[in-house]
């Protein structure tokens, strides 16, 4: 996934081809500017994650991402207003569903799930307004 901040504070988590040269370091950078700002934003994940991307991840990948989560947790808790996932809750893979409770977990965060674009659009301005989505339509609990 690439970090695209274009319209902060809806922090887009997108897909990236992996043949590209895409910079994971440049991500990262760009995360703990973000955080350092010191102002709530909402991370949208425009797919559902897959097995095959749970196999992609190396467990040095995988120990950096928990090292990470462990070290910026408060700042996580306290300026992340949700984790919101693109796809249907109902169809995940216990596999994902147990990785999304642990980065849930790890970050300090609500992840959400909406069926589109639009709808993660609506519950992350929810978010940032501080109002919790009322609507079970719109939101999937895993």
């Amino acid at each position: 996934m690439r970090l695209d901040a274009e319209n902060f504070p809806i922090i887009w988590m997108r897909e990236h081809d992996h043949s590209d040269d895409h910079d994971d370091d440049a991500d990262r950078k760009l995360f703990l500017e973000l955080l350092a700002r010191g102002e709530r934003f909402v991370l949208i994940a425009e797919k559902m994650p897959r097995p095959s991307d749970l196999a992609e991840t190396t467990p040095e990948g995988r120990r950096e991402h928990a090292r990470m989560f462990k070290a910026y947790k408060g700042e996580m808790a306290r300026l992340c207003a949700g984790m919101i996932l693109i796809g249907q809750a109902s169809g995940v893979a216990l596999p994902i569903r147990k990785t999304i409770e642990n980065v849930s977990s790890a970050m300090g965060i609500g992840i959400l799930f909406a069926d589109s674009e639009a709808t993660a659009m609506e519950l992350a301005r929810e978010r940032l307004e501080g109002g919790k989505p009322d609507n079970p339509a719109k939101q999937n609990r895993p």
